[in-house]
């Protein structure tokens, strides 16, 4: 038996991997952080250290259902369970009207977002369905909810992310296993840095933050903190039987 919640975190190295590996250490989890390089993944460790836990490093790509397995398999093998797994790597892509998006760069989008979620959610059950994992979060977005302009791919692989969240609630309920969506608005992060860089270019990113910031009620981004102490909730606090879900942090976005 452990004597700590134990889980995955991928994408540990964004910012809200490494917020959300910061706030589990603080509450003294163990966490299998997983990137694609060791350098990123070991970002993620270095939080979940420093905040009082203790942290694994494992690079693998998240489109390559070998290396998912992998990091799965390496879970088992330190802890034989997994009370939580954060399903949280993706990636913005290109900002570009559907018209002139290019083809390589929605699979691009749509190869992390969504195949890497459906291989996460299929190994992480698949190797530790007889074992303990209670909760499972898939990072969406209210890009998920709600049109995206300029930026197709990744709201449309949102979407789908609810949309994959909501079938496995349903399928893995028998397991006693919940499973949700976060959903945030615009975070303070580098990922919006290089939309609003995408969006206005170097001299009008100013002016897309103040237009992002217009549409919100709350008027500002969420901080990484209010990011990291929901999913820290989903992950470790909820109840089961809150699931399919998709959770919104959005300041109130997705209802005006």
């Amino acid at each position: 038996m452990v004597d700590r919640y134990v889980g995955v975190v991928t994408g540990a190295g964004g910012d809200i991997g490494a917020a959300v590996c910061r706030a589990l250490g603080a509450r003294g989890c163990g966490v299998l952080c997983v990137d694609l390089t060791e350098e990123l993944a070991a970002r993620g460790a270095e939080e979940v250290r420093k905040a009082g836990g203790v942290a694994e490093v494992f690079a693998a790509d998240v489109t390559d259902e070998r290396q998912v397995f992998a990091y799965a398999d390496r879970a088992r093998e330190l802890w034989g369970v997994a009370h939580f797994f954060f399903n949280n790597a993706g990636i913005e892509g290109a900002e570009s009207p559907i018209i002139s998006y290019r083809l390589e760069d929605w699979e691009r989008v749509f190869a992390v977002n969504v195949r890497g979620v459906f291989l996460g959610l299929k190994a992480m059950v698949h190797l530790l369905e007889h074992e303990l994992v209670t909760r499972i979060v898939n990072t969406a977005s209210v890009a998920g909810i709600i049109a995206t302009p300029q930026l197709a791919a990744y709201g449309a692989s949102k979407h789908a992310v609810i949309g994959l969240t909501k079938t496995a609630a349903v399928e893995f309920a028998p397991l006693n296993i919940a499973v949700n969506a976060l959903c945030p608005g615009p975070v303070e992060s580098q990922m919006m840095r290089r939309i609003e860089r995408g969006l206005g270019g170097d001299e009008g990113a100013a002016q897309a933050h103040r237009e992002f910031e217009a549409r919100i009620p709350h008027a500002r981004y969420a901080s990484l903190e209010e990011v990291a102490e929901l999913a820290t909730y989903l992950l470790l606090d909820c109840p089961v039987y809150l699931t399919g879900q998709a959770i919104t942090l959005d300041g109130g976005l997705s209802v005006v």
